[in-house]
């Protein structure tokens, strides 16, 4: 009776097993097929290993389509030297996060060509492009892992010394180690047992930490309060020194000292210049902000 009885209980345990694989094969096929999938950025044979960039960057005729009916980007041009910030405004939909997003590849331009240190981009290796592009995205993306790991995305060797540096300058120091278990405690899938300021603010501790020669801040205070955004302006803008910035913003205040003002609308470049000549000019910039101000 007791050979049966544990004989029963491996039964139940194999059938349980069973179960659960029936029950999960949705799941498992969906974690094939995304490790099937090949990626639509793939690197050139014989790439080129760039090593740490100057900043240089050119857009030439560049156009873009998702859907190869309406264009996103349309023949867009400009040459942005190194150490510059630029600020990309304009309507939601108007080409500015498409723009960025081909500067780092997450897509490859159609038509023309974009430049680093006067390289075609799609020249350089993957790993080498992204090395020297660091990225604030408005939705910043986290993984199931520790707030250390998470961290260390951008440069995996960091010290912990330097992970409560960047921390510290992002305004990140003092909510983790509030944490129980401090830069050891788990984020959840997703980032989602932080607050949205509290993921931006670590997305901005990782850039701080991968310390690249190119920088894109995408609305990368958008989630923040009035208090913690002026603190961090001045840790971004620390961070911007002798880098190669791009700067999407709605809340154009933020903007004021960028060396170059993009204006877009429906993907292409209505007006272009510094802030005070766009102000000056009375055009599309000129409505913005006086929109901005009346609200």
């Amino acid at each position: 009776m007791g050979f049966a009885t544990m004989l029963i209980g491996r039964m139940n345990h194999a059938s349980g097993f069973v179960m659960s694989i029936f029950f999960q094969m949705p799941a498992l096929a969906d974690f094939f097929h995304v490790l099937d999938t090949q990626s639509t950025v793939p690197d050139k044979p014989g790439g080129l290993e760039l090593g740490r960039a100057r900043g240089d960057v050119e857009f030439e005729g560049v156009g873009f389509s998702y859907d190869g009916k309406q264009a996103a980007l349309a023949d867009f041009s400009l040459k942005v030297p190194a150490g510059t910030k630029v600020a990309f405004v304009g309507p939601t939909g108007a080409g500015k996060s498409t723009t960025l997003a081909l500067l780092h590849r997450m897509w490859d331009p159609q038509s023309g060509i974009i430049r680093m240190d006067g390289i075609d981009h799609r020249d350089i290796k993957l790993e080498s492009l992204r090395r020297n592009i660091g990225v604030v995205f408005q939705d910043s993306t986290m993984f199931y892992r520790s707030i250390a790991d998470n961290l260390r995305i951008g440069k995996p060797d960091a010290t912990q010394a330097e992970l409560e540096e960047a921390a510290k300058l992002a305004e990140a120091h003092d909510f983790i180690v509030r944490q129980r278990h401090g830069y050891e405690t788990l984020v959840g899938e997703r980032g989602m047992t932080l607050s949205g300021g509290e993921r931006q603010r670590l997305a901005i501790a990782r850039a701080l930490l991968k310390d690249p020669p190119i920088l894109i801040l995408d609305e990368a205070t958008s989630a923040l309060d009035s208090v913690t955004e002026a603190r961090i302006q001045k840790a971004l803008k620390f961070l911007m020194q002798g880098r190669t910035t791009f700067v999407i913003a709605h809340r154009l205040s933020t903007i004021r000292d960028a060396d170059l003002v993009v204006v877009f609308e429906h993907g292409r470049v209505v007006e272009q210049g510094s802030y005070q000549e766009l102000v000056a000019k009375g055009g599309s910039f000129a409505c913005l902000v006086a929109t901005q101000l009346a609200a």
